[in-house]
């Protein structure tokens, strides 16, 4: 009705408001094609949509359909991270996990005031690390961050990324959390052990701290652990707090100074409040008040998590040692602070030592210095390689190294550092445990007579990341002659140096070396390499694959027994280049149990998607963790101890 008829009428041959008739848009078309394919590219379907590329391969146990691409005006930029692919579509939900809900768009308000870090720019993890994440989906996150576990490479990343300046978004009308961005990385950087970041990231944020009392304990407890406790600090930290625990603390410091009337302030306040005798602290207090100390045997240490750290504090002030029935064997810091009190039993501090250590709340310079307080009885040193058959705890591991320091034969000393470097877990080479054996390495020349011990010495030195020491060993091993052994060595030198590893000639005569003779359990740790020195940037061909997986392919991960909804974020969040999320979903994959824990595909993943936003040297130290967990032989050698150790 409204057109004009002076208006023409389209025609059969021709396309409505088109200047075209349809003839010149289908000739229009051909040439087009034609014009695109003598080009060298490949003519469009009809009706193709124009938008991201589409993954071709989706991962294994996912049998759901590919998802049809949506039109878009410009395609999203896609960070494609070495190895595994990124996830593009919801993995199989599990029947444990919920699928994710979607994201929601919403109004921002200001920046959480939270936002200051003792690291910025290049030393931290960018101008912007929070991009992209809303404050109350990251609060929860932040709090779940893993706090004992074995790897260095873990606990330099988590520190880094507590300490980062940067605020996350505020979605507008949001109500303030319970607990604020600020208290949960100084009460989670006190908890990964590092008191002193914790105290200068508090420094920065007095209003976060005192408004949280989890967190002001959590520092209290760290420092107390350390043994670097300043009480005025300390006491003015908990003013605004009314709990009990405040008293504790102003008792210990009052009785540690010989303050008689604040400790006796202190205790009757803490009576009248209802404390029993029964409370180990308060029996280990009234020792410092001066009564009898009470029997050792008496504290149960166990039950007391909340105020554990301020009772071994105070034993130790009151020269109460803690016998070894009564170690807290699942709390590494209290573990540490045993270890530091000189009037528990030597072998029970080594032990206790050990367990710290094997979590990073002592070093190996603290370690090797327990060692050598441990008594040998009789004729020990001289018996070390037969006590290690039977027995391979921290007391055996302290033996060889004063069997060691008190050997001058050089055949003797080689046996015994051969024996120190096989008796640490291969989960701990990285840190401080594998640290102390590396510090009995250092008195052993890389010499012809040494050829037996070269392999392990390479391994272990390279988890240290000492790099020059383990190319030595390497170096001595290839000369020896020692393949099978010097087989596994490659891989692992090529996630540790990133060199190397574009020789298809060297990838060749290691996977020849590697295959001859392994068994079901070798091959897969053969995947295992070859799936991190791809996360690495090693090109891997399908016929690599193909040769050590028997056609099956690379590792997926869908069976690895990861949280899907974890997996899928990690991968969502280095596509879009949201440093921070990556860094925090990457964490948490790998969880307590750390790269030496995990499956090879687990480390993969992350270091993958860690590089694929800038953090390269992470990956690659996550990666030469993992790695050097499965390279060379999981059992000890006995013909790496067995000639000089008697």
């Amino acid at each position: 009705m409204s057109a004009s008829r002076a208006e023409p009428r389209p025609s059969a041959g021709t396309v409505p408001h088109s200047g075209f008739p349809l003839s010149a848009s289908l000739l229009l078309a051909a040439l087009l094609s034609a014009g695109l394919t003598a080009a060298g590219w490949p003519a469009p379907a009809a009706a193709q949509i124009v938008g991201p590329p589409v993954r071709l391969t989706p991962d294994a146990g996912t049998d759901a359909p590919a998802p049809i691409p949506v039109p878009v005006a410009t395609p999203a930029p896609v960070v494609v991270p070495a190895y595994p692919p990124a996830v593009t579509r919801p993995p199989p939900v599990s029947p444990v996990v919920a699928r994710p809900a979607p994201v929601a768009r919403e109004a921002l308000g200001a920046p959480d005031p939270d936002g200051a870090g003792t690291l910025s720019g290049l030393q931290g993890l960018g101008a912007d690390p929070w991009r992209g994440v809303g404050r109350a989906e990251l609060l929860p996150l932040i709090a779940a961050l893993p706090v004992d576990t074995p790897s260095p490479a873990v606990k330099a990343l988590e520190r880094r990324l507590l300490l980062s300046a940067g605020s996350p978004e505020v979605a507008e009308g949001e109500i303030p959390p319970f607990r604020r961005f600020g208290a949960l990385r100084i009460e989670k950087l006190a908890r990964i052990g590092d008191p002193a970041a914790a105290a200068d990231l508090a420094a920065l944020l007095p209003a976060a701290l005192a408004a949280d009392e989890a967190a002001a304990r959590a520092l209290t407890d760290a420092e107390l652990v350390r043994g670097g406790l300043d009480c005025t600090r300390a006491l003015a930290r908990g003013k605004s707090f009314a709990s009990a625990y405040w008293t504790r603390l102003a008792l210990f410091c009052h009785a540690r100074v010989g303050n008689r009337t604040g400790t006796d302030e202190a205790m009757a306040s803490l009576r009248s409040g209802g404390a029993r005798r029964s409370d180990p602290f308060m029996m280990v207090a009234e020792a410092l008040a001066g009564a009898a100390p009470p029997p050792a045997r008496s504290l149960v240490l166990q039950g007391d998590p909340d105020g554990l750290a301020l009772t071994l504090a105070a034993m130790r002030t009151a020269r109460i040692g803690v016998p070894p029935d009564r170690l807290p064997l699942d709390t590494p810091p209290a573990l540490a602070a045993i270890a530091t009190n000189p009037s528990t039993d030597p072998a029970t501090r080594a032990a206790a030592g050990e367990r710290a250590a094997a979590s990073l709340f002592l070093d190996a310079r603290q370690l090797l210095d327990l060692y050598v307080q441990v008594p040998p009885s009789g004729d020990e040193l001289l018996r070390v390689r037969d006590i290690a058959r039977r027995d391979r705890g921290a007391r055996t591991r302290a033996l060889v190294h004063q069997a060691m320091a008190a050997a001058m034969d050089g055949q003797r000393r080689v046996a015994l550092a051969s024996l120190a470097v096989e008796l640490v877990d291969p989960r701990l080479r990285a840190g401080p445990v594998g640290g102390a054996a590396a510090g009995l390495l250092d008195t052993v020349s890389p010499s012809g007579d040494a050829a037996a011990l070269a392999p392990a010495a390479a391994r272990l030195y390279y988890a240290q990341g000492r790099l020059d020491q383990a190319r030595r060993w390497h170096d001595l091993a290839l000369r020896s002659g020692r393949s099978a052994d010097t087989a596994w060595l490659w891989p692992l030198a090529v996630a540790a140096t990133g060199r190397g590893g574009d020789d298809p000639r060297a990838l060749a005569a290691w996977l020849e070396e590697a295959l001859r003779g392994a068994d079901t359990s070798a091959r897969s740790r053969i995947a295992g390499q070859l799936a991190l020195l791809q996360a690495t940037g090693i090109v891997i061909a399908d016929e690599v694959w193909m040769k050590v997986t028997d056609g099956a392919g690379p590792p997926s991960g869908s069976d690895a027994g990861v949280d899907p909804a974890l997996w899928k974020r990690l991968g969502d969040a280095s596509a879009g280049g949201r440093v921070g999320e990556t860094v925090v979903a990457a964490l948490l994959l790998l969880g307590e149990a750390g790269p030496a824990g995990l499956p090879p595909v687990v480390t993969a993943r992350v270091a993958a998607n860690l590089k694929a936003v800038g953090l390269e040297p992470d990956a690659r130290a996550l990666a030469r963790e993992a790695m050097a967990a499965i390279a060379g032989p999981t059992a000890a050698d006995p013909a790496l101890s067995e000639r000089g150790a008697q």
